[in-house]
């Protein structure tokens, strides 16, 4: 009676970033037998059989929005149904992320072992550490000096905040890791927190408040306060 396809993607990707195309939870109703056949398209125009697993492991080579499909096909009359989603590419420089896997490597040397299924790296992790950077700016109520919210182009020098996004990375890596309050990761994850505080309440940084694209001596925020400074 009816087939549906289903397709779990990233949103954002880096070139060259492992994802996982996530077709394992499609399914068909009984009258239409057994799926025969379950495909993925990576946005190339050509499908790969992945009936077995349901998944496909891949990267790009090229940034871009490129249009992922699934494709299920069933033993009634070879029926099929398909759906598509959208994945963004991105290159190293427009992701701009404040943090990278080697500054965890620093305080956690087997950090990779950890990475998800279909992933090796952390650099959705280090996205969200991004997100929650600038959320936070934006709920003490950090402005630049036309009242906008800061984006992530304000911060001309990720030294700055190198350290901050390390650690909410690392925090948020064990949190999602540890399945109990008694667990090694739980304290870690606890550890990390204090970290991402304390990076946090001394961070000075040096943001480009008025949207020029230009850091002079003396612009920028205390992140202690709501204090915006231009001197």
């Amino acid at each position: 009676m009816a087939i549906f396809p289903f397709l779990s993607v990233e949103p954002t990707v880096q070139v060259g970033d492992r994802t996982r195309l996530d077709g394992t939870k499609s399914f068909v109703t009984v009258d239409e037998g057994d799926i025969i056949s379950l495909e993925i398209d990576p946005g190339n125009g050509s499908y790969v059989n992945v009936t077995t697993d349901k998944f496909l492991d891949y990267a790009w080579n090229t940034s871009g929005s490129k249009t992922i499909r699934c494709r299920v096909t069933t033993e009634t009359a070879s029926a099929s149904a398909s759906i598509s989603e959208s994945i963004s590419v991105v290159t190293e420089s427009s992701d701009y992320l404040f943090s990278t896997d080697s500054d965890l490597k620093l305080h956690e040397p087997d950090i990779l072992k950890w990475t998800e299924d279909g992933r090796n790296s952390f650099l959705n992790i280090h996205r969200r550490a991004k997100k929650l950077i600038l959320e936070y700016l934006r709920r003490e109520g950090f402005v630049d000096v036309y009242g906008n919210a800061y984006t992530d182009a304000a911060i001309i020098d990720v030294e700055e905040v190198k350290q901050w996004s390390t650690f909410t990375t690392l925090r948020l890596i064990f949190e999602g890791i540890s399945n109990s309050t008694e667990d090694v990761f739980h304290e870690k994850a606890k550890r990390y927190f204090e970290m991402e505080q304390k990076w946090r309440s001394i961070a000075l940084l040096r943001l480009d408040i008025d949207g020029d694209g230009v850091v002079i001596e003396g612009e920028g925020i205390d992140a202690r306060s709501c204090f915006v400074a231009r001197r």
